[in-house]
């Protein structure tokens, strides 16, 4: 049995202490060098965090001022000093919370002939830990700026899609301030001017191309004034003939020229062409007046901005409400049913194009109804082509007979519902009108959801809510 003495294992453990030196040392090394590499991949961790949090909150301030300031070109003009300014001011708005930064060179421009809007420089982060590595700082956009958003207006051939609007305009003796029973300019009819031009200027692209913009003007009152319309669109009839008046007697009563009342019959509620027994019915008076008059004659599709803002100008208040048929008529200028008896600069296109999409997604296509009125619908006709005797007018305005289609507000009810049914948005703005009540009811029924409907109590609220109707039906998109 072999033993050591106690010599040899001293001798041994002598031997083995200078390895178990060297072995923690290297162990301390090691340990060092993990430390360094772990805070490494800490402050990594902590500066890229850093960086993308800068980095999705200037991504996102950009896009916002982008979009901010081709909202201002839309609605000013293409004012281009005050659309750069809008953005610039909704950028800092929107990276006042964000990191510090060594630089921002963040700035805006209007391009395209104005009709987009561009970032331009770049904004740079210092690092805090990894700068021992060499790498001081951190880019948020690309140099080069394929980044940089640009919001580009929905004009011509950038559009891939056409407008077409149509704007129903109340010009009843409502409309005229104060007790006037006809008027051109006061309070209210001028707070409808102002909102409606504007409404335009938004909808109504400068240049027209592939895709179109285009509105109609629908004034109504007691009836609607075809104007230059080819007249084989109405039943033919006499030049005057005796009808009872609501108090049984029998008097003579004169066509108004240009003047239709509502269809009857199966098509009443619908958007066929007239034809036939089928056309429209002529407006017999007691003095042979159209109410509204010529002044206030309809305007088929344009995108003519000149022919639009002067028939809002010369726009006269004067009549009762007979709202369903210029509900009716705010359908058939955007019915393609009408191409034929319309001119043929104001033909709709085909309802086909609604549900065909452009390569982002949108309708080719969009069609746009707006209904304003101040008040409710009271003036409605029989076959005979005369006001009927439940309409709230004077005695010697009314006739003897009761309407086959039931009340205006009725009426207009249908209509909407039918119109909407053919795929038309719906937007109906109502101005002062009486808190709850069967006007306000219409206009909720005949708006394509609550979102449609907007209620205005002042000029400045009407221009507003004409402004966001042209701002939700304009189109506006990123790029980059």
């Amino acid at each position: 049995m072999n033993t050591c003495s106690p010599r040899s294992a001293a001798k041994t453990s002598s031997n083995i202490g200078p390895f178990t030196r060297e072995e923690t040392g290297s162990v301390a090394i090691l340990f060092g060098l993990m430390s360094i590499a772990l805070l490494m991949i800490i402050g990594l961790s902590v500066d890229m965090a850093r960086w993308l949090s800068a980095r999705s909150t200037t991504i996102a301030a950009v896009d916002a001022a982008v979009l901010a300031g081709a909202r201002h070109l839309q609605v000013n003009g293409r004012d281009a000093d005050a659309a750069t300014l809008a953005a610039q001011t909704y950028y800092e708005a929107n990276v006042a919370n964000r990191a510090p930064l060594n630089k921002d060179t963040i700035t805006f421009k209007v391009v395209d002939a104005g009709t987009a809007i561009t970032a331009e420089g770049t904004a740079i982060l210092d690092t805090t830990f990894i700068k021992i590595a060499g790498i001081k700082t951190l880019p948020l956009l690309k140099l080069s700026g394929s980044e940089h958003s640009k919001a580009v207006l929905a004009v011509n051939g950038n559009a891939e899609f056409s407008i077409e609007v149509s704007l129903m305009l109340d010009v009843t003796e409502t409309m005229c301030s104060g007790s006037a029973s006809s008027c051109a300019t006061g309070e209210k009819i001028d707070a409808l001017k102002e909102a409606a031009k504007d409404l335009i200027n938004v909808v109504v692209w400068d240049s027209q191309g592939a895709h179109t913009s285009r509105v109609a003007i629908v004034p109504f009152s007691e009836a609607v004034n075809i104007g230059t319309l080819d007249t084989s669109i109405v039943l033919p009839g006499p030049v005057s003939k005796k009808l009872r008046n609501a108090e049984g007697s029998n008097v003579r009563w004169y066509k108004a020229p240009a003047c239709v009342a509502e269809r009857f019959g199966p098509n009443a509620f619908n958007d066929a062409a007239p034809a036939f027994t089928d056309r429209l019915t002529p407006v017999y008076t007691k003095d042979g007046q159209c109410r509204p008059g010529s002044d206030n004659a309809v305007l088929p599709l344009t995108s003519d901005k000149s022919v639009l803002n002067n028939k809002i100008d010369g726009l006269k208040a004067y009549g009762l409400s007979g709202g369903h048929i210029g509900t009716a008529w705010a359908w058939y200028l955007l019915s393609p049913e009408w191409g034929n008896v319309l001119p043929a600069h104001g033909r709709p296109l085909s309802y086909a194009l609604m549900s065909q999409r452009s390569s982002s997604g949108r309708p080719l296509l969009q069609k746009v109804a707006i209904l304003m009125t101040d008040g409710g619908y009271n003036n409605q006709h029989c076959d005979t082509g005369q006001a009927d005797r439940s309409s709230t007018a004077a005695l010697a305005s009314k006739g003897g007979c009761e309407s086959a289609n039931s009340r205006s507000e009725d009426q207009a009810q249908r209509l909407c519902a039918a119109m909407k049914s053919s795929g038309v948005t719906i937007y109906t703005v109502g101005f002062q009108l009486q808190s709850g009540g069967s006007p306000q009811e219409t206009l909720a029924l005949c708006a394509t959801s609550r979102d449609h409907m907007f209620v205005a109590d002042t000029a400045s609220e009407l221009k507003q809510s004409f402004r966001n109707i042209a701002l939700k039906i304009s189109a506006i998109h990123l790029t980059n």
